[in-house]
């Protein structure tokens, strides 16, 4: 009951967390001339470093527009914005509250551990989502708008699409190539704690990782002539290939008697003036 408790406790600070973090980052002002607010410059700049102003297809320009059909369009990209922003600004404050109500049961190697796993998350995680916003979704829409704009065969081209719904999709693809390079991690696991062997992932199953790595890549990327698969695929892959290394290398670790890398403990260093008790060999010597 204590457990549960403290539980509800921790969630209404992460709540508290994310609500102060959004109302504080949403009105930071990005221009101080004009006074323009984070919250509405976020979702536009999102959108304009992904979607190309011009595209350029046999000698003709097509400008890109894009369409709105929701009247409430600007307030719900403003809802999701200061989200996105609160949850940004709140992130320490969640993994604290998260590690604080594990730690209690935690062992000193294994809090060690905790540490070293969250920050290889973080870092897989922001790994995908920088392929995804800087090379995959740029690269999608601008072929994406290129085959549209061979079919219309206009001066200027409308890409008909709700700005709420982009901005939307920029950020689900980009959460979701995110959560994808967390597979790494869960191999890592899994091979060092022997659920799996470091074997299935040689021979012809190397094959099937592979196949299955770009069956992922294509379901996250929009991008019609596969280089987003690519892209995507063969970074998860190869990441997949040196968790599955890393985690046998621990695991032999653990056999022959090592402790991970992450848990070696050094020796105390002895402090300069610090008087240490004779050895009890030496004192049977003198008796």
């Amino acid at each position: 009951m204590d457990h549960i408790v403290e539980l509800s406790i921790r969630l209404k600070r992460i709540f508290i967390a994310i609500l102060i973090a959004a109302g504080v980052l949403s009105f930071i002002p990005v221009d101080f001339r004009y006074y323009i607010p984070l919250i509405s410059y976020f979702p536009n700049a999102v959108i304009s470093y992904v979607l190309p102003k011009t595209v350029t297809w046999h000698g003709k320009t097509f400008v890109v527009h894009i369409a709105q059909y929701n009247p409430f369009a600007g307030f719900n990209l403003l809802i999701k914005s200061a989200l996105l922003l609160g949850l940004l600004g709140a992130s320490p404050v969640i993994a604290h509250e998260i590690y604080a109500y594990v730690e209690p049961a935690l062992y000193p190697n294994e809090k060690r551990r905790i540490k070293t796993l969250a920050i290889a998350a973080i870092g897989l995680f922001l790994f995908g989502v920088a392929i995804a916003f800087f090379i995959v979704l740029p690269f999608a829409f601008r072929i994406m708008i290129i085959t549209s704009a061979a079919v219309v065969g206009s001066n200027t081209l409308i890409a008909f699409s709700d700005v709420e719904q982009l901005f939307s999709t920029i950020i689900l693809i980009a959460l979701a190539t995110g959560v994808a390079f967390e597979t790494p991690l869960i191999v890592y696991l899994l091979v060092s704690f022997n659920v799996i062997s470091e074997k299935w992932f040689t021979g012809e199953n190397k094959k099937f990782i592979f196949f299955i790595s770009m069956i992922l890549g294509a379901a996250i990327s929009p991008d019609p002539s596969g280089i987003g698969m690519l892209v995507i695929g063969l970074g998860m892959f190869a990441a997949i290939m040196v968790a599955a290394k890393l985690g046998a290398r621990h695991k032999r670790r653990t056999d022959n008697g090592l402790p991970p890398p992450e848990e070696v403990v050094s020796p105390p260093t002895p402090i300069i003036g610090e008087t240490q008790a004779p050895a009890e060999d030496s004192l049977d010597k003198t008796k």
